[in-house]
């Protein structure tokens, strides 16, 4: 079993505090509960101090909420429901969102149901979001701004114009066990998603995200972001992106995708890509690096590239695809411009799928499953993805999420990382859910483009150099098209202290590609 990520002592107590057992908290960390109902208003909700608990009876709220308090990691805001079983619901959809009560007169009062302007430390739990919609069409159950520092914990957000909304360079964001389902506006001009992510840090955990009604699940601008064991399924448009920050200067934008399930939907409308990184601004220094690392996606068989690196502005762009099982489709990359780097390893694809620059492929005409029919995407015993994980990628899960579309929104210590995709076939035990002591405490997201070690070119730099095609796979590169000549190794790149970086990951995958070729060739000669 892998080791468990250790959080620090702050975010512990935040983790603790925050409503896995309230009781856990200590006495002192907490200043006065505070009971909350119908008849109360928003003045009261916004008032709560550091160390508060405003506990939220059932029932149907009408008015907006502007939360400005600075709370910290050991004295929280607690904004949590009464009864998990029966959360209060935050429904604006009698009027515009700017015209409902509340005690913000901003022009951008409309932009969410909730918005947290600035408050830190808040934990907010158990609440339901809908009917969210402003003039612009642009608002959201919860948006967070202005060096926002809030946790979401089993929050339902659903028919609003964005799900959640939020960020900026100094903002930060974790949602956990919550579920984003049909948000989105099909008249709205600019897209609308499930979740849109403007900047600074985000991580999102043990969530089911389905069914954007017009876009993407996840539109993610974050300079550093961390998606880990969620259940992803049919988006409008496509899964999810990494696109350039809202945060006004270039830089380095971090993203890691690890033990999620994907489900494309049966009739998405952009059949072209399913995981995106674009720099759609243009804006000048930007770079982009992303590890996709054990993930089970289940295609429509509409030959979706799995991951798309949209670089034909030459942006430096870097994917990590590695231990993933993609099904459903034969492409799993496509880069626009021969200066992104794709590098990884020990994926399943269906046999005959272009694999491009990636190693040690598994090909077969079925993953395995135990019944994908209804959703069952655990590995069967006779399964060609077991034992066939690498070891090479730092960013493998030590935990994974349970179960399925049915029994969502949870998650169990994974026993090991010796399979490809989202589930080993060896776990067992209990699971977790929002309410249960957590096992394994997490520290949050990876430092930027330190995880894995595979180097991304300095912005404005450029790559060249060959990379050989998988074992047994079909040779083609991650160029233009499928099949086009492979792009370099990123000879001029940088680490993330400014300093000249070799491509040392993309030598491992390389050597550790040929150490097992010359074995097995060593072991058909020992056999003749």
């Amino acid at each position: 079993m892998n080791a468990p990520r250790v959080a620090a002592p702050a975010a512990v107590a935040c983790l603790l505090f925050g409503g896995f057992a309230l009781v856990l908290a200590p006495a002192t960390a907490r200043a006065a509960q505070i009971p909350f109902g119908p008849g109360d208003s928003f003045t009261k909700l916004e008032a709560a101090k550091p160390g508060d608990e405003v506990v939220v009876a059932p029932g149907t709220y009408a008015f907006r909420v502007h939360l400005t308090q600075l709370g910290t990691a050991a004295s929280p805001i607690v904004i949590r429901a009464a009864d998990p079983k029966n959360k209060p619901v935050w429904d604006l959809s009698a009027t515009l969102v700017e015209n409902a009560p509340g005690s913000s007169t901003t022009g951008d009062r409309g932009r969410g149901c909730w918005q947290v302007d600035g408050g830190t430390g808040y934990v907010i739990q158990g609440i339901v979001f809908t009917g969210c919609h402003n003039v612009d069409k642009n608002s959201a159950g919860i948006r967070y701004f202005n060096g926002a520092d809030v946790t979401i914990r089993d929050a339902y957000f659903h028919g609003n114009d964005n799900g959640l909304t939020g960020g900026d360079p100094n903002s930060t964001a974790v949602v956990e066990f919550s579920e984003l389902a049909q948000n989105g506006d099909v008249t709205a001009t600019a897209p609308t998603h499930n979740l849109y992510i403007y900047g600074g840090v985000f991580t999102l955990r043990y969530s089911y995200v389905h069914d954007s009604v017009q876009a993407e699940n996840f539109h993610v601008r974050a300079t550093n972001a961390l998606l880990e064991e969620n259940w992803f399924a049919r988006a409008k448009s496509y899964e999810g992106d990494l696109m350039t920050s809202d945060d006004p200067v270039g830089l380095l934008q971090s993203m890691v995708v690890r033990g999620n399930v994907f489900v494309q939907a049966a009739q998405p409308d952009n059949t072209g890509q399913v995981l995106a990184v674009f720099n759609d601004t243009k804006t000048a220094g930007t770079a982009f690096d992303l590890r996709v690392v054990n993930n089970t996606f289940v295609g429509a068989g509409k030959n979706s590239a799995f991951v798309h690196l949209a670089n034909a502005d030459k942006t430096p762009m870097q994917a990590e695809i590695s231990n993933n099982i993609v099904f459903g489709t034969t492409r799993a990359s496509l880069v626009d411009d021969a200066s992104g780097i794709v590098v990884g390893g020990s994926n399943w694809l269906p046999t005959g799928a272009v694999v491009g620059p990636l190693v040690d492929t598994v090909f077969g005409t079925d993953p395995g499953f135990k019944n994908a029919a209804q959703k069952e995407f655990t590995l069967g015993p006779a399964s060609a993805a077991i034992g066939k994980a690498s070891g090479i990628p730092r960013t493998r899960p030590s935990l994974e999420y349970f179960k399925d579309e049915t029994l969502a929104r949870r998650y169990r210590v994974r026993d090991s990382v010796r399979d490809i995709g989202a589930f080993e076939s060896t776990t067992t035990g209990p699971s977790y859910g929002a309410y249960d002591p957590p096992p394994v405490p997490d520290a949050g997201p990876p430092p930027p483009n330190t995880d894995s070690g595979i180097p991304i070119p300095a912005p404005g730099g450029s790559s060249s150099g060959g990379f050989p095609s998988g074992d047994g796979g079909v040779d083609g590169g991650n160029g233009a098209a499928p099949g086009s000549a492979s792009s370099g190794c990123g000879c001029g790149a940088r680490a993330a202290d400014g300093s000249a970086a070799g491509s040392g990951a993309l030598v491992v995958f390389v050597a550790a590609a040929l150490r097992r070729r010359r074995r097995r060739r060593q072991r058909r000669e020992g056999s003749a």
